[in-house]
């Protein structure tokens, strides 16, 4: 038993029974089923982040994040960008691994009454404000793949990706349907917008 000293000499203290295993679950080495990856920053700096091997990409981001101390960071692995979205398995990460982590700029697009919050390559809009002209892309999320430009409407945005596809969201109206025309929206170079409509300049 520990001890403290005191006026009337050496006190036992008790022991909490409980204390190794409060300390196993502080330490993330520890935890059965705990992977650990090497994530570091092109500055050099660089930080040992434990998540759970049945977790997804996106678990690793976030610990990664809170390790460095730096929001909105794109992870890549052997030089291909990682889908958050993705099981650790599915992107054939394994414990041990080296990632490369980069900081994003975040940019913001807005319609007449909401927001959406994007960076390049991300793979999700964070979207408020009224539902009816923007602010609920919830429907669309699950399409949102290595983003590379969101511009809006008075009360739609259109989301263009790196396969050169457009996702449309919002009051249809203004230009938040684009199904009539989503044939001919293929290697899409660059989207622009009025208040009314979106044009999209295309590779050919």
């Amino acid at each position: 038993a520990k001890c403290v000293a005191s006026a009337a000499g050496c006190l036992p203290q008790a022991v909490d029974p409980m204390e190794p295993e409060k300390r196993r679950r502080q330490d993330p080495a520890l935890v059965t089923g705990n992977v650990k990856f090497q994530v570091s920053l092109p500055s050099g700096r660089c930080e040992d982040v434990w998540v759970a091997s049945s977790g997804t990409v996106c678990d690793l981001k976030v610990a990664a994040q809170e390790a460095l101390g730096q929001p909105f960071l794109t992870l890549t692995a052997d030089g291909c960008l990682l889908n958050p979205w993705e099981s650790l398995q599915a992107a054939g990460l394994e414990d041990g691994d080296c990632i490369a982590a980069v900081a994003q700029q975040p940019k913001v697009a807005a319609t007449k009454s909401a927001f959406a919050v994007w960076c390049v390559g991300g793979y999700r809009v964070l979207t408020w404000g009224d539902p009816d002209t923007g602010g609920d892309s919830n429907a669309v999320q699950n399409q949102l793949k290595n983003i590379q430009q969101v511009c809006a409407t008075g009360s739609a945005f259109a989301a263009m990706l790196a396969d050169g596809s457009v996702i449309t969201w919002g009051d249809p109206e203004y230009g938040g349907d684009c199904s009539p025309v989503r044939g001919q929206l293929r290697n899409v170079r660059k989207l622009h917008a009025t208040w009314w409509a979106f044009a999209a300049i295309l590779a050919d």
